[in-house]
């Protein structure tokens, strides 16, 4: 079976195949964000799919997913990249504060801003779904 690209992929790929052969020694930090997108995971879904892709570590296979729901799978997929990237936040600012032997959060001192733009955390896109599982 042969699947076409979206175009929404086709040009996240250009414009990632440019920017690596136009500076070849950039660091592509922010890569993981772009992962992270509806249009890249179905793609990437579909390709394995097509592709007769065998259970994962979760045990989980493409006839679990299917019955359970494509798109419901996909969303909570989505929102546990924002769970996992509020939590190093959250982490990240606790090391940070017991190294410079401060008190508190930290949250004033190590804004998101300097986590991201200074000491190069990679900042995934935030997501306005509500999932119960990943309150935990």
């Amino acid at each position: 079976m042969s699947l076409s690209t979206p175009i929404s992929v086709q040009k996240l790929q250009t414009a990632l195949h440019a920017k690596a052969k136009g500076s070849p020694d950039l660091r592509f930090y922010t890569v993981y964000d772009k992962m992270n997108r509806t249009d890249v995971l179905a793609f990437a879904y579909d390709c394995c799919r097509a592709n007769r892709g065998a259970a994962g570590v979760d045990d989980q296979a493409f006839d679990d997913i299917e019955a359970y729901g494509r798109e419901r799978w996909l969303g909570e997929l989505t929102e546990a990249y924002r769970t996992v990237h509020q939590h190093v936040r959250h982490r990240l600012r606790q090391w940070l504060c017991a190294k410079h032997q401060m008190q508190g959060q930290g949250s004033e001192r190590f804004t998101d801003r300097y986590l991201h733009d200074v000491l190069g955390l990679v900042c995934l896109p935030k997501r306005t779904a509500n999932f119960p599982w990943a309150k935990a």
